[in-house]
């Protein structure tokens, strides 16, 4: 079953009306036979659809599909005419991978917007759980101007604009944990994806994913998932994903590009703000091993200081969980 027509079907189907078969197959221009088969690929994809006897198939739970012009009315009218392109998939590997795909020359100010991942990644190589239709998983390219070593602070410039975009909508609560993960009540809320390719000098292409827990059932496959996590339903049960994803949009392109302007120093604040480390006891798995010690924040590469209590190193890479002490 296509693409379109998962995206066809799913926004068709209602969780109040109950469809019937010969309605889906003149809505899809296919055949009685074969309704059952593309209903089925639904279901696949974790979308429960119930079978009424006799009548036909409805949604079990309201789906919000993402639609491109919903998600341009969220957009402050004077970024949409920045925008290259926006680009709304139903199912793909990932929107990281899918925007690098792209000629360099048109990643620029590109969106890619997906309504599931069959390979969504996070930091690390680490699956990213991606069902259809729950969640937010969008990416955005970007050129600069800058060295490689002048963008060391452009993740936790990611992971600000997705908090703030968060508290627009009405949530309370979340902080963002070095460098790019936002947290709510101690799970994971968010996580954002920066891969950076480009001349040690400059210029360099970013492709910045961004992946948001909306409405995520409890299911088999998140049963796997190897920490707690939580999502925006859970605070804000009547969020809107068109909504969400337009005032992300409009979040990342004013504060990228006064990144790329002004570097990380207007962003201080709004880190001391969101840093939901700093002061804490933490544990940092690095590559040279474990690491106990208070979080002191970051330094002006985006660094995570890490106090030891014998010397306060620079970590520019790592996982970090709380101490136990914290909880």
């Amino acid at each position: 079953m296509s693409g379109a027509l998962v995206q066809q079907l799913a926004g068709y189907l209602s969780e109040t009306e109950t469809r019937s078969g010969e309605a889906i197959a003149t809505q899809l221009g296919c055949s009685r036979a074969a309704v059952w088969k593309h209903v089925e690929a639904l279901r696949q994809l974790g979308i429960e659809v119930d079978a009424v006897a006799g009548q036909g198939y409805r949604l079990k739970e309201p789906l919000e599909l993402l639609d491109k012009p919903l998600v341009l009315a969220a957009i402050d009218p004077a970024i949409a005419p920045k925008i290259g392109r926006l680009d709304i998939e139903s199912s793909i590997d990932s929107t990281n991978s899918a925007l690098r795909r792209s000629p360099l020359d048109e990643q620029h100010a590109s969106i890619m917007l997906a309504e599931h991942q069959s390979g969504g990644r996070g930091r690390r190589d680490r699956q990213w759980h991606s069902p259809y239709g729950r969640n937010l998983y969008m990416s955005l390219g970007w050129k600069f101007d800058q060295s490689l070593s002048e963008l060391g602070c452009l993740p936790l410039v990611v992971a600000l604009a997705a908090a703030k975009a968060l508290a627009s909508a009405g949530l309370k609560g979340h902080s963002v944990k070095w460098p790019n993960d936002l947290m709510l009540d101690g799970r994971k809320l968010c996580g954002c994806l920066v891969e950076i390719q480009g001349d040690v000098h400059g210029p360099c292409h970013a492709v910045m994913g961004v992946g948001i827990n909306i409405h995520m059932p409890a299911t088999v496959a998140t049963a796997e998932i190897d920490q707690p996590w939580t999502d925006v339903h859970s605070r804000l049960p009547q969020v809107s994903r068109n909504k969400l994803a337009g005032m992300l949009l409009a979040g990342l392109f004013h504060d990228i590009e006064l990144f790329s302007q002004s570097g990380f120093e207007p962003f201080r604040q709004d880190w001391n703000l969101w840093d939901g480390l700093k002061g804490r006891q933490i544990d940092v798995y690095a590559d040279s091993g474990p690491l106990h010690g208070v979080a002191r924040g970051i330094d002006n590469r985006g660094a995570l200081l890490l106090d030891t209590g014998k010397e306060q190193l620079k970590l520019y890479s790592g996982d970090v969980s709380l101490n136990r002490r914290n909880i």
